[in-house]
């Protein structure tokens, strides 16, 4: 008996993502070679990742070759997450999955670009603190009040602590993008909307992707009882989730999407509803859906953009007084008398 191909997974058994910019390269690349007739087993062999992803290429491979179908092979080995599996499986089904792999990597390449802008701006005001936290106290250890020990004790060994947790809880919240929270965690997901400025955006980010993703996978011809849980799993805040998940439960007993969406006191009379009203009523939902996540896609990429402008600039401030603040506190460029005349 064949054995599965190991794939590295969270604690959930679901495959880690990859990075969008990884994503958004993979599904170029497969669009291209589509569009070319090459064949998916074919495209896999000649495809290029990074190369610590390859494996997950090799286990694709092997669950093809044990009979698996594309997207869940891709799905499983950790090279799809299960939103694009679902819409690759989808658009195979209903002929070429070109348009699909071009759709997904505008996604992935618009996120990963987000995502490099931020860091960019942020380069300089980290290189300032790194420089306050290393140069800080070089005055008191250059005029002996300050030992080489207290240094490396006091001084670097602490925030050398403070790099590490922080990119260890960096590191595990990505691992847990998809794993179960614990009710602590949940309880702080239902004070989200609460936080001022950042909170309302996050709940309307949240919903975009729930949005966003149903519309996808409704054009591609998922039946919206199968589509409402993969869309799902694209909402990171749990609280939400929660609320989200009894528009399936309403449908079981028998409301329509709309009735159901209605019944939640999340929405309300709000622009969401009305573009689900009538694309319901006119048999457009995926269009009308489609349209409400480009017109909040809009909203928070402005809202993305004032942010990834005005953080660094308030880093880039806060380092610098830091900075300043440590050299006036040391005194070393400052005149000072002799200690006979003092």
């Amino acid at each position: 008996m064949k054995q599965a191909p190991v794939c590295w997974v969270m604690p959930s058994g679901a495959p880690i993502p990859m990075k969008f910019s990884i994503r958004a390269d993979l599904f170029g690349q497969l669009a291209a070679m589509e569009e070319a007739g090459l064949p998916f087993d074919k495209v896999l062999d000649i495809v290029h990742l990074p190369s610590k992803e390859g494996a997950r290429l090799k286990a694709t491979r092997k669950w093809i070759r044990l009979g698996v179908g594309i997207a869940e092979a891709g799905r499983r080995s950790g090279l799809f997450t299960p939103l694009e599996a679902s819409l690759v499986r989808m658009a195979t089904l209903s002929g070429s999955p070109a348009r699909t792999y071009r759709l997904i990597a505008d996604q992935c390449a618009r996120r990963a670009a987000r995502i490099k802008a931020m860091k960019s701006r942020m380069t300089l005001p980290a290189a300032m603190i790194a420089v306050w936290i290393i140069l800080g106290p070089v005055p008191d250890l250059v005029t002996g009040n300050l030992t080489l020990s207290s240094y490396l004790a006091k001084h670097l060994l602490p925030w050398i602590g403070v790099g590490v947790a922080a990119y260890l809880l960096i590191d595990l919240l990505r691992r847990r993008q998809s794993s179960g929270r614990s009710s602590w965690e949940t309880r702080l997901d239902g004070l989200l909307p609460f936080v001022p400025l950042f909170g309302p955006m996050e709940v309307r980010r949240n919903l975009r992707d729930f949005f966003d993703s149903l519309a996808l996978l409704l054009e591609a011809g998922v039946p919206m009882l199968e589509a409402l849980p993969i869309a799902l799993d694209t909402v990171r805040n749990h609280a939400l989730k929660a609320q989200l998940a009894q528009i399936k439960r309403l449908i079981d007993a028998g409301a329509s999407f709309g009735q159901a969406i209605a019944g939640l006191s999340l929405f309300g009379r709000t622009q969401a509803f009305e573009l689900i009203r009538t694309g319901e009523a006119s048999g457009a939902l995926p269009r009308m859906l489609l349209r409400y996540s480009a017109a909040e896609t809009a909203a928070i990429d402005r809202f993305d953009d004032l942010i990834a402008e005005w953080i660094p600039r308030l880093a880039y401030t806060s380092a610098a007084l830091l900075v300043g603040y440590e050299l006036i506190r040391s005194g070393a460029f400052m005149p000072s008398l002799p200690q006979e005349l003092r």
